[in-house]
């Protein structure tokens, strides 16, 4: 049987999607926060006003942060090295394992509506990124964990 394109490279999608994940775990490991808008609308300040009326509530986030950067690094590894090599050869296993992506995604969304986040996305504006609202970047990347682990849906599950 004869792969499809769009089946034979929908392993880049869930492999990009972990590159995405490891872009933003690499600033939270050093304490960085890679998106502070998001941290700030929920919180209803600027960092440095946070840092600056509360120090040591400002040490438990950076310590949270890099906690989660840790996770964030680890998610990434995995999904990476799964999509490249046992997703990309059709192995069933490693479709359900990727089925992780879109669960984190859904679960990360919930957590922002209920901390009453107002979720943002990067736009290209006059050839640069500017933060916008609009489509949530995590809805975004719902909609691409699904198009990678469905698209190659027949690969993994023929016809008998």
């Amino acid at each position: 049987m004869t792969e499809k394109a769009y089946e034979k490279h929908a392993w880049k999608i869930l492999f990009a999607l972990g590159v995405w994940f490891l872009v933003f775990a690499l600033p939270a490991l050093l304490g960085v926060d890679p998106d502070p808008i998001h941290s700030e609308r929920i919180i209803g300040m600027e960092l440095s006003e946070l840092e600056a009326s509360n120090p040591i509530f400002f040490d438990l986030y950076v310590f949270d942060l890099r906690n989660v950067g840790l996770f964030m690094l680890v998610f990434a590894i995995l999904a990476m090295a799964i999509s490249v090599t046992a997703y990309r050869r059709g192995e069933k296993w490693a479709w359900y394992a990727l089925w992780s992506f879109p669960g984190l995604f859904i679960g990360l969304i919930t957590v922002d509506i209920t901390a009453g986040a107002t979720l943002t996305v990067l736009a290209l504006v006059g050839g640069r990124g500017v933060l916008q609202e609009g489509l949530p970047i995590l809805e975004g990347m719902l909609i691409l964990s699904l198009l990678g682990l469905l698209l190659p849906y027949r690969k993994f599950f023929p016809k008998s």
